[in-house]
């Protein structure tokens, strides 16, 4: 049988979540739900909570979630079609899934042409007489063979080996110049990385796509160098040993970030593969994106000296305003990874690795050491930065304790910040609470009330049209265009057909929060849409005045426009501009 849009839906209408999760793992009656022992993660109290009218499942604690082909799909580390095929099967639908041949991508050949080069050069490194060296050089560094192996980890010697192998298995010169592995010089074509150990780069698929590479030799006065980006390859787009890291992340709850290929193999060689490398102190947007898919906590764990715990610093409060619950590995050896095993061995970067103290710890510490607590100037700049990130904390509690301890340090007050735009938890329990700001409440409570009928859509599209925060946005949009193609909306149908992360985890989340009405409410839903409209008056009140202040010398009788505007939003908000 083909798997059509209307197979997976009939599928999915008509498995219930609790009968299919209850058939792999044992469930507990909580309130309008259920709860479990996640089996994402080393559960000990109940921490899964699945909402049988939404169909969809979450959990608060490792970030696992999604609906009843999701859950399938983790629990058994199958394809989704082989998902929807097991879910048939304990309803009493079975169905046979034709399995279609898998597209090929435009740049398969590319993919090949550098899985040609990692499997000749590792067998240069490993079994020809131009290794020995650089093999040596690998043992002695405490790289023994199943690690070398594991990480293809390979050689590119001399005399242009690379680029004749290439040419001689059919590869083009044009081929290995898009791939970045060769380059073209005044006398011909050459190996860009001759006389190095390469290391292998893959994207999230495992399709390799570039290489950072080692002088061993200690000739060159670039330690690594790397591929540049090329037509498969765009460095601030990956991290290095995703691929393989992914899973053993899953598994152990969160993802540890480091600086180079050596501090990963070195983490590995202590027996944890839940670790990826940026290649460098800084992280751009689209790796953060990519650490957000796996919803786990995030460890870094960047060098021990000066630049690896600035890094530290920067990067953890890039991951916290991007959500994310940030930790970091207490290091105040100086020395990174790599350099821990070989001095001191495993068992010592193993407990390295279990010193991980929160963000906040850490960045009070660091301060610490930066600022002459003496000094009155130095300890309100450091109240007015940790301030700023204390106020990013979702939990009130964690601000609030973090807070007196500031004081405790600085001997200044500062007010939290009463705006707490994230779903706070109970860990233990796993009941998601309302510890959001009311904008965010009154957004959420319309998505859920147009997710559950079409009146309540209809009156969304008259009276508002459009939510503030973008994934709000987002799934609102998604919700109507369901409701375009079937009579009813379903949250889960939603979550299988969008691909972006964010808005999965915001349907999963919604889900879960039993304050919400449990039905259509038209009380509710035009008491939300009034605070969304307030909102914006303030906000465009508070841009209007911007404006007025702008161009009031330049332009009078502009800025008298934006002056009666102004005045007429004031009694539109009965006076209170907020």
């Amino acid at each position: 049988m083909r798997l059509t849009e209307e197979v997976i839906n009939d599928i999915r209408n008509s498995a219930d979540i609790v009968d299919v999760i209850g058939h792999y793992i044992p469930l507990i009656k909580k309130g309008k739900g259920y709860s479990a022992l996640c089996p994402f993660h080393d559960d000990h109290d109940p921490s899964l909570s699945i909402s049988q009218d939404k169909q969809i499942y979450k959990c608060f604690v490792c970030g696992n979630g999604g609906n009843v082909f999701t859950f399938v799909s983790n629990y058994k580390k199958i394809s989704f079609p082989e998902a929807v095929g097991e879910v048939a099967a304990l309803i009493g639908k079975p169905i046979q899934i034709d399995t279609a041949p898998k597209k090929v991508s435009k740049y398969q050949r590319y993919y090949d042409l550098l899985s040609a080069m990692i499997a000749y050069s590792t067998y240069l490194l490993s079994a020809s007489k131009a290794g020995e060296e650089a093999m040596n050089y690998l043992i002695n560094r405490g790289l023994e063979k199943d690690v070398i192996e594991f990480f293809n980890i390979g050689l590119n010697p001399d005399g242009n080996r690379i680029y004749e192998y290439l040419k001689n298995h059919g590869f083009t010169d044009e081929d290995m110049l898009k791939a970045g592995v060769c380059r073209m010089l005044d006398n011909g074509m050459a190996d860009v990385f001759y006389n190095r150990i390469i290391f292998p780069i893959h994207d999230k698929e495992g399709n390799p796509i570039a290489f950072t590479a080692r002088d061993y030799r200690g000739v060159s006065d670039s330690k690594y160098i790397n591929s540049a980006d090329n037509i498969i390859y765009t460095k601030g787009d990956h991290l290095y040993n995703y691929h393989r890291a992914k899973e053993a992340a899953r598994k152990a709850g969160y993802i540890i970030i480091c600086e180079g290929v050596m501090d990963v193999i070195a983490y590995y060689r202590a027996g944890k593969q839940n670790v990826v490398a940026t290649l460098g102190t800084a992280c751009t947007r689209n790796q953060i994106e990519l650490i957000k898919s796996l919803n786990k906590k995030v460890v870094l764990s960047y060098d021990g000296d000066n630049a690896g715990q600035a890094a530290n610093l920067k990067i953890g409060e890039l991951l916290m305003d991007a959500g994310e619950e940030v930790y970091v590995i207490d290091n105040n050896t100086k020395l990174d990874p790599d350099e821990i095993i070989n001095q001191y061995g495993k068992n010592a970067l193993r407990d390295l690795e279990a010193k991980q103290i929160s963000y906040i710890d850490f960045v009070m510490g660091y301060y610490r050491k930066i600022y002459n607590l003496d000094n009155y100037e130095d300890r309100k700049k450091m109240t007015i930065r940790v301030s700023a990130l204390i106020e990013k904390l979702p939990d009130q509690y964690d601000r609030d304790n973090y807070f007196n301890e500031l004081y405790e340090l600085t001997k200044i007050r500062k007010r939290a910040s009463q705006e707490a735009n994230k779903i706070g938890y109970n860990k233990k329990t796993a009941d998601v609470s309302f510890s959001i700001d009311g904008l965010t409440k009154a957004e959420y409570l319309i998505i859920a009330q147009i997710a559950m009928s079409k009146k309540a859509l209809d009156i969304y599209q008259r009276k508002l049209g459009y939510l503030l925060d973008p994934n709000d946005q987002k799934l609102a949009m998604l919700i109507i265009d369901d409701y375009r193609k079937h009579e009813k909306c379903s949250l889960s149908r939603i979550y299988d057909e969008t691909d972006d992360e964010n808005v999965k985890n915001l349907i999963t989340n919604l889900a879960l929060i039993e304050t919400l009405p449990a039905e259509y409410d038209e009380n509710s839903l035009d008491g939300a849409i009034g605070k969304i409209k307030m909102e914006i008056k303030r906000r465009k009140m508070a841009d209007l005045k911007e404006k007025i202040d702008s161009i009031s010398t330049v332009d009078p009788n502009k800025a008298d426009e934006y002056l009666r505007e102004y005045e007429k939003l004031i009694k539109e908000l009965g006076g209170n501009n907020g």
